[in-house]
């Protein structure tokens, strides 16, 4: 079965959170262009997507369009799509792209990558040719990070992480439903939301 992805033209999972962070954390615990894994208050250095590489489950994933005001402790509102392959009118100015994925990041792990923002959208995007090659419909990416790209737009900047496929896999046991630190993730409503984000170090649509 082919990824059909709507790329809008025209989250809420369970923890722990991955995420991509452009310039780094206004406290300095994460360097610039790197990712970080965030459970509660604690955040901490992610070098998956360089080392072994990470498991994205792109069958169980979700996008949507987020809204935060940047207050920690305050969750952002999400309001997410029907499915992947079809990506609604934004619902407001203040609104960012974002998508949440459930990843089997290493020694039976998983975690919730779920973000909005220029960088990690266009990250996913670029990564959808590749993602539409896929052998079957039960293989999932094990992706890693090449690099990243500074992206100018007309508000601001932003680096954007440069994803490839490594390699197709079959889906890791952590990842199967029923397996320890396995889940599901409905098309709708969103289960609860991510945590406030750390720092906002993307640039606006």
């Amino acid at each position: 079965m082919a990824f059909n992805f709507d790329l809008g033209g025209g989250g809420g999972g369970e923890g722990p959170w991955l995420a991509w962070s452009a310039r780094g954390t206004l406290d300095g615990t994460v360097a610039p262009k790197s990712f970080f894994l965030r459970e509660g208050s604690s955040k901490t250095a992610f070098a998956g997507f360089i080392e072994g590489g990470v498991v994205m489950d792109i069958h169980k994933m979700k996008t949507g369009w987020q809204r935060s005001e940047g207050v920690a402790g305050q969750a952002p509102e999400w309001k997410w799509n029907p499915s992947v392959s079809q990506m609604m009118p934004s619902p407001g100015e203040d609104f960012k792209k974002g998508l949440s994925i459930p990843c089997a990041i290493g020694g039976g792990k998983v975690a919730t990558f779920e973000q909005a923002g220029a960088a990690v959208w266009n990250a996913f995007i670029n990564l959808v040719p590749e993602l539409q090659k896929a052998p079957d419909a039960d293989s999932l990416p094990l992706v890693k990070m090449t690099g990243s790209k500074l992206e100018q737009f007309k508000r601001g900047s932003t680096v954007t992480p440069i994803w490839t496929v490594e390699k197709w896999v079959p889906r890791p046991d952590c990842l199967k439903e029923g397996a320890s630190g396995a889940f599901a993730i409905e098309p709708t409503p969103a289960p609860k939301p991510a945590p406030a984000p750390v720092a906002l170090d993307d640039a606006e649509f």
